[in-house]
């Protein structure tokens, strides 16, 4: 991860993104066709590390501690998946979160919630991400070999 970083760093322009999930759990939730949301539970985590990029951090705050990297801002938002169906956010969870589930109590509540919203309505997961803003520091050329 450190050698990509430094790859990055002598490839890149004067700027780039550096985005991440933040700490806790994703929000299941159904907004009606009037724009109410209903927040039906969270995704739990069935591994060790809820961010899944622990050694991405680490080679991250390492080549910031060698200079070749500042971070010029940190800024959060909601990352939203909007799906069709019940069915279609339960099977997303099962096939590409593999690192989730989404607990019996939060399935039954999403599916009565959509029953009760009726047509319209539409259930997505918001997920806290985090960006960071990284300026490649000219000067530290020494150490990225």
């Amino acid at each position: 991860m450190v050698h990509a970083l430094k790859e990055t760093w002598r490839v890149s322009g004067a700027h780039l993104l550096d985005i991440r999930p933040r700490l806790g759990e994703p929000q299941v939730i159904v907004r009606d066709r009037d724009g109410r949301d209903t927040i039906c539970g969270g995704l739990h985590w069935n591994g060790d590390d809820p961010e899944g990029h622990p050694h991405a951090e680490a080679a991250l705050s390492r080549v910031v501690a060698e200079g070749l990297f500042t971070v010029v801002a940190e800024k959060q938002f909601d990352w939203i998946d909007a799906f069709e169906s019940v069915d279609e956010l339960v099977e997303s969870v099962g096939e590409e979160w593999e690192s989730r589930n989404l607990g019996e109590e939060a399935a039954l509540k999403l599916m009565r919630t959509m029953e009760t919203a009726g047509r319209g309505a539409v259930p997505f997961i918001r997920q806290p991400i985090g960006i960071r803003l990284l300026k490649k520091v000219d000067s530290a050329l020494s150490g990225t070999k």
